[in-house]
């Protein structure tokens, strides 16, 4: 009998040792304040949350506890930063689901936001959907981020299902020739969005109102600067909320999901060009 409740009190002494070690500054933490330092850039990933984040195993079940968090309804809050065991993002090329884009600034020249190289937090697909792992054994589900490292996150393609029946047109940045095609977007059909644009007098397009119309890239329809076109007006408000925001109605509290301004990119491939 003493020897089981020895046995008992060296592996609960154990389990709060590797707690305590869970909680020093140095692993996984969660800070609820909106501080963020950008000495970690270099040594270390840093997340910041776009909405309160449940903590999930390999399995893609919730933990018990962890760092502090106990019992199942435990989570991260919303625009905590999350400084993960990862110590880089990693370049790449690939259609990946969720990226970051970056562009160094120089001070003589234009800065154009976050259009430039594409960069990546590799990511694990869990039961369908997509986990950044954390550390420790614990993984975050890769939409609820908003920032990697204070660079935005973006998706490469949201989902949202036509509410007004019409038809999309072509556009192409470099000849400026738009093509109306003859195939009609039915309502209650689903498309993927993988970018938004506005259209100016230069593209050839006019407008009698001077608030100009935001446009929704399909996706699979174009690259770069180019594709297929609809009114964002057309889609359901459920799922075009989540990537767009319209600024005539304030601030909107369900956007969380970044797509590419196809407009900055047009701007800087047409700068980078003539510079050469």
């Amino acid at each position: 009998m003493f020897k089981k409740l020895r046995n008992a009190l060296f592996a609960l002494t154990a389990l709060l040792s590797f707690t305590a070690l869970a909680a020093t500054p140095n692993t996984v933490s969660a800070a609820s304040s909106s501080k963020y330092t950008p000495k970690y850039i270099k040594r270390q990933v840093v997340l910041k949350l776009n909405c309160n984040s449940y903590v999930y195993d390999r399995y893609g079940n919730r933990m018990p506890w962890f760092n502090g968090l106990y019992g199942p309804l435990g989570y991260l809050k919303e625009d905590s930063y999350v400084y993960t065991t990862r110590n880089r993002i990693e370049r790449t090329d690939k259609d990946v689901r969720y990226f970051t884009l970056f562009t160094k600034y120089h001070a003589t020249k234009y800065n154009y936001g976050f259009v430039g190289k594409k960069y990546w937090l590799p990511y694990k697909k869990i039961n369908g959907h997509y986990f950044y792992y954390i550390g420790y054994g614990a993984y975050i589900k890769a939409r609820n981020v908003s920032l990697i490292n204070d660079l935005p996150q973006y998706s490469n393609g949201e989902k949202a299902m036509i509410t007004m029946s019409g038809y999309p047109f072509t556009f192409d940045s470099k000849t400026k020739k738009i093509k109306n095609l003859t195939k009609k977007c039915k309502a209650g059909k689903y498309v993927v969005i993988d970018g938004l644009r506005q259209f100016t007098d230069s593209d050839g397009i006019y407008f009698m109102d001077t608030d100009q119309p935001v446009y929704a890239r399909l996706k699979g329809t174009g690259h770069g600067t180019t594709g297929t076109y609809v009114d964002v007006a057309a889609l359901r408000t459920k799922e075009l909320y989540t990537f767009y925001s319209d600024p005539e109605e304030g601030s909107n509290p369900n956007y969380r999901i970044n797509l590419v301004d196809i407009n900055r990119l047009e701007d800087y491939y047409t700068d980078t060009k003539k510079k050469k």
